[in-house]
């Protein structure tokens, strides 16, 4: 459940021995705004819109390597309140980056603001993380928009990649099984039913695949998929994950 408060209370109800005429005690459990921040950072709920099954934690490492053997497609957040700018340079304000997440891939219908409580518990968090000069420097990401057909590559690695980057949201190859959403296409079935060779070259199809990994929800593509940038996948390492799926 969302709450907007910087306090969070958790209603402890003890109850009273049978026969007993004690009525229950409730106890309040105060927290700090960086604490209620921390909350929200991996609450799905903070969107407000019940469908919503991504939190900012998804996407993003609170601070570098803290979840090792995954790839993720946002950049670690330790340092951000004193980055010049975000998005790789396409943004120069914390709250509206922040918000891009926040609409486009948490599917909100409103956007936070300054004096919003969670925009301020969220700030408080972001805030308490550490910090370092390199850290604190604009973070690198290169977004691919022109496309292509990546190298050859081996099934082995492309297996450990798939599951580093792809698993979380999309599940395991062929089954789906543990996927983060229904609505999250099988792989590589679903995609390729909806791209049939009547109608496709397989270099085409193996080009959708690019295009979505690339391109997310952007350049036209639509959906809820964030962006893997060249500094998360590099063209090798799609190479071996389309090897894996067998296109």
């Amino acid at each position: 459940m969302r709450s907007s408060a910087l306090l969070l209370a958790a209603l402890l109800l003890a109850a009273a021995p049978l026969g007993c005429s004690e009525e229950a005690e409730t106890k309040v459990v105060e927290a700090t705004a960086a604490e209620h921040g921390e909350a929200l950072f991996h609450d799905p709920g903070l969107s407000g819109v019940a469908a919503n099954a991504y939190s900012c934690g998804t996407c993003h490492e609170a601070t570098p390597g803290e979840r090792p053997g995954v790839i993720l497609p946002g950049l670690p957040l330790a340092g951000a309140v004193n980055r010049p700018s975000f998005w790789g340079g396409e943004e120069i304000e914390l709250l509206r980056s922040v918000n891009y997440c926040f609409y486009y891939f948490m599917l909100a219908d409103h956007l936070l603001t300054p004096e919003d409580p969670d925009a301020r518990a969220l700030y408080a968090y972001l805030e308490s993380l550490p910090s370092s000069p390199e850290l604190d420097a604009a973070q690198t990401m290169t977004p691919v928009i022109l496309i292509a057909d990546p190298p050859p590559g081996d099934a082995a690695r492309g297996a450990a990649s798939y599951a580093a980057a792809c698993g979380l949201c999309h599940g395991e190859s062929h089954t789906a099984a543990g996927r983060l959403v229904s609505f999250a296409p099988l792989l590589p079935e679903q995609t390729l039913e909806e791209h049939p060779l009547t109608d496709y070259t397989a270099l085409e199809r193996r080009l959708v695949f690019v295009d979505k990994v690339r391109h997310g929800g952007f350049v036209g593509y639509g959906g809820s998929m964030p962006p893997f940038s060249a500094e998360k996948l590099s063209d090798q390492d799609l190479g071996d994950i389309l090897t894996f799926l067998g296109l």
